[in-house]
């Protein structure tokens, strides 16, 4: 706002009726200073009067949802690709432990599995017609019933080079799935001849 100072001439004279050249004098005068104080308030070129200042590239929030995956232009077609590209398999054999349950049925297939590694032995006594001692294997298989690589936790039977590799081959087989998860077992062998046992059980 601008005010002009005005002496108690002026004010009677605008209170009254002055003469046209005085009036116009005045005018001429005030639009004068108004030209002025409209220039010393030009808004700066490039920017509307009123606009708000230009947003920081950086700053810009990306948002990607499965309702609309590519409404910001989004590389990733979330929810119209295949999940395998977001999800990540679970190994079950890296994990540190399983807390899986072992079924009948699964516990039933690896007995019958224990019991064909005896032809490992009996092959393995064409060799070394005097090989006796205790096998201690680690089992561990997953919630899909695939057998992880056995883990041997105690061998007695070393001196053999073709037991071990052929009960490896019987164990890590399918088997049927177990209830929640991957589950591990122990399973000891013991390895004795057939004479011996029979000469065992008369004694």
């Amino acid at each position: 706002m601008i005010w002009l100072p005005i002496s108690n001439s002026s004010r009677r004279c605008w209170m009254r009726s002055c003469s046209p050249t005085s009036i116009r004098s005045r005018w001429s005068t005030l639009a004068l200073l108004l030209v002025a104080c409209g220039a010393s308030t030009k808004v700066p070129q490039g920017q509307p009067d009123g606009a708000e200042p230009a947003s920081d590239p950086s700053a810009k929030i990306t948002v990607t949802s499965a309702s609309d995956p590519n409404r910001n232009q989004s590389s990733t077609a979330l929810g119209r690709d295949g999940a395998e590209t977001h999800m990540t398999a679970v190994n079950d054999c890296e994990l540190p432990q399983c807390v899986g349950d072992a079924p009948s049925g699964l516990v039933a297939a690896i007995r019958d599995r224990a019991a064909l590694a005896r032809n490992c032995y009996e092959e393995a006594l064409k060799s070394i017609p005097t090989l006796v001692g205790r096998l201690v294997i680690q089992l561990r298989v997953t919630h899909e019933g695939r057998s992880c690589p056995v883990q041997i936790i105690n061998n007695e039977l070393a001196e053999s080079k073709t037991l071990l590799p052929c009960v490896r081959t019987v164990m890590e087989q399918n088997f049927p799935r177990p209830s929640s998860g991957c589950v591990d077992l122990q399973l000891p062998l013991r390895f004795v001849p057939e004479f011996v046992e029979g000469d065992a059980g008369t004694k």
